[in-house]
């Protein structure tokens, strides 16, 4: 049978992260039966070769010129691919996905700093649409199947207007995976600067709306987090949040006692021994 593998972030009562707890302090469930945990790992451990994957999402359509805190946003995923960078171990890998018309792996899976900080340092906005629903289909195709951890991040408005991909195929995707995806998110301060339509009832500002949601919905399904931010000091609490789940993931695997049998959702709970011990971890998985 395969292994289901769960990453987690697990934080006390006042929100600081743990880092000491063992596969003992585990009770993990699908479909409410306890499962054996044969496989635990704590990212904290620097004797760990356990590997990461990152694939970071970038929008590069013109409302990504667009300055908040002080920089553009796609600066601020150069600065989060930096700090990934600033802690990656030998096996670690980034990939980064550029998207605005369609979405285009600029840079494949590498542990190669210059290459990825070259292609980082060439990204600039321009007059395009967004297509950010298929490139959050096609990292989690690309990121399938890679050994350790995986963490998908994705920055970008949400407004999504060229995908061919429907939203139930990106949320379908989405809960096939085992990734946590973590979402920067950052909402236009003038639409009808940039030609969006400035009425708050305006085609592009209910887009807006409804990619927020989504954003905030793969970051809760997967287990990771959202992000949003208007001014440096929210940017700065985002990067150190981002940060937690980098460095501070624990990863349970273990095989279904019932097996694989039969096609549907399967509903993942793992609660923790100690008192007080809030977890983040995705909610379940499709098979079939």
């Amino acid at each position: 049978m395969e292994l289901v593998q769960v990453d987690l972030v697990a934080t006390d009562s006042k929100g600081a992260i743990v880092k000491d707890l063992t596969a003992e302090d585990f009770t993990l469930k699908e479909n409410g039966a306890v499962q054996k945990i044969t496989h635990f790992y704590n990212s904290l451990n620097e004797d760990s070769d356990y590997p990461l994957t990152v694939s970071f999402l970038i929008d590069t359509s013109a409302s990504m010129g667009e300055r908040v805190a002080g920089m553009t946003r796609i600066d601020v995923g150069v600065k989060a691919a930096e700090m990934v960078m600033d802690i990656m171990k030998q096996n670690d890998q980034i990939e980064v996905i550029e998207f605005n018309n369609k979405p285009e792996a600029i840079v494949p899976f590498t542990s190669d700093l210059n290459s990825i900080r070259e292609k980082l340092k060439a990204l600039d906005f321009r007059q395009a649409n967004t297509a950010m629903r298929d490139a959050v289909v096609l990292a989690l195709d690309r990121i399938k199947g890679r050994s350790g951890r995986k963490i998908i991040v994705i920055f970008s408005d949400g407004m999504d207007t060229a995908s061919k991909s429907v939203e139930q195929d990106a949320f379908d995707a989405v809960k096939k995976s085992d990734a946590t995806i973590v979402t920067f998110f950052s909402e236009l301060s003038n639409f009808a600067a940039i030609g969006l339509g400035g009425t708050p009832n305006s085609p592009n500002r209910i887009k807006a709306q409804i990619g927020e949601d989504a954003l905030k919905e793969y970051a809760d399904i997967s287990g990771g987090q959202f992000f949003s931010f208007r001014k440096e000091p929210e940017l700065l609490k985002a990067m150190e949040g981002f940060r937690t789940i980098i460095s501070s993931q624990y990863t349970l695997a273990y095989t279904p006692a019932a097996g694989k049998k039969k096609s549907g959702w399967r509903k993942i709970k793992v609660e923790c021994k100690r008192k007080d011990i809030k977890l983040r971890h995705r909610q379940g998985y499709w098979i079939g």
